[in-house]
């Protein structure tokens, strides 16, 4: 039993280094973002993604640049912080994502999606578990709490081939408790037993180099590539009452994810991998994810010929 809710706890939370030649010129280069200008994307099961370049906007007394979406988020669940920020920046440093709090809404809503198909997997196995004859019904309630630093690090500007930089980390803290109706607390040390987790995770990004990539939207020649990893480290406790805690076991987990920037138009196509959640997923029996990809197949920069 405790093998599978592990693996369950690891579903939920989880050239040379020659210059390129870059600053705040060459980083709105490669990441234009002139207002009414819209980026058009479709992914890998055929659902279309609007981005449009829309007005600046203050938050807390600071000026963002701004994109807006059709669809119009519904659920937090669906955020994906590479694809879909709705403040950012280019400055002389950064090309920086403001999504924390967006990032935190996304974690705490794709658990609770997550939750319900997992959920019923755990309080099946915990009532096969229990001893012959015990009169019982188990109820699971969970809390989680995540902390996210503020900016997403697109990319650095100036950057190297092959120069790491860290892109964004994130900590989530998830506590599940097993409830026992009707059994007296006395029985269970006064308390019912937990599970704990405290996940870190940590996004690098690396310029890989550049490549022709062709999308539905044309042949883009000179595209930078950018190649993100995740790497998280997941430290679990299961507390019994009267049988003590015994150490945290630790599991890691690696993503990939990988952008393609075209000179003068932007993110032309997205990749996104994630090999750890979907084995423990086929462990438990469910349907894996699988590749998750974006194409660009229209657009229109503003101040410059539109291509479809």
């Amino acid at each position: 039993m405790l093998k599978k809710i592990r693996s369950v706890f690891v579903l939920l939370l989880v050239l040379s280094c020659s210059a390129v030649s870059i600053g705040n010129e060459w980083a709105n280069y490669y990441f234009p973002d002139i207002t009414g200008s819209y980026w058009t994307y479709e992914d890998q099961d055929g659902n279309e993604l609007t981005r449009y370049a829309i007005a600046p906007e203050k938050v807390d007394g600071e000026t963002y640049r701004a994109f807006s979406y059709d669809p119009a988020l519904e659920d937090w669940a669906d955020f994906e912080h590479y694809t879909h920020p709705y403040f950012y920046q280019i400055g002389d440093d950064w090309v920086a994502f403001f999504v924390g709090s967006e990032i935190e809404n996304s974690i705490k809503a794709s658990t609770a999606r997550d939750m319900e198909d997992v959920l019923p997997l755990m309080r099946e196995q915990i009532m096969q578990d229990l001893p012959e004859g015990v009169n019982t019904s188990v109820d699971l309630t969970y809390e989680i709490e995540v902390g996210s630093q503020d900016y997403f690090y697109l990319l650095p500007t100036p950057a190297t081939y092959n120069e790491e930089w860290t892109a964004l980390e994130i900590n989530v803290e998830l506590t599940l408790t097993i409830n026992f109706e009707g059994v007296p607390a006395e029985l269970l040390g006064g308390a019912a037993p937990t599970i704990k987790s405290h996940s870190n995770v940590v996004e690098t990004g690396v310029v890989t180099g550049t490549e022709t990539v062709e999308t539905p939207a044309g042949t883009f020649e000179d595209c930078l590539i950018i190649e993100y990893q995740t790497n998280e480290t997941t430290q679990m406790t299961i507390s019994v009452p009267g049988l003590g805690e015994p150490p945290p076991e630790e599991k890691k987990g690696t993503t990939v994810t990988t952008l393609w920037l075209a000179p003068n138009v932007g993110i032309v196509k997205f990749k996104h991998e994630h090999p750890d959640a979907d084995e423990a997923k086929e462990e438990l029996g469910l349907i894996p994810e699988g590749e998750q990809t974006l194409e660009l197949t229209s657009y229109e920069i503003k101040g410059s010929p539109s291509e479809e």
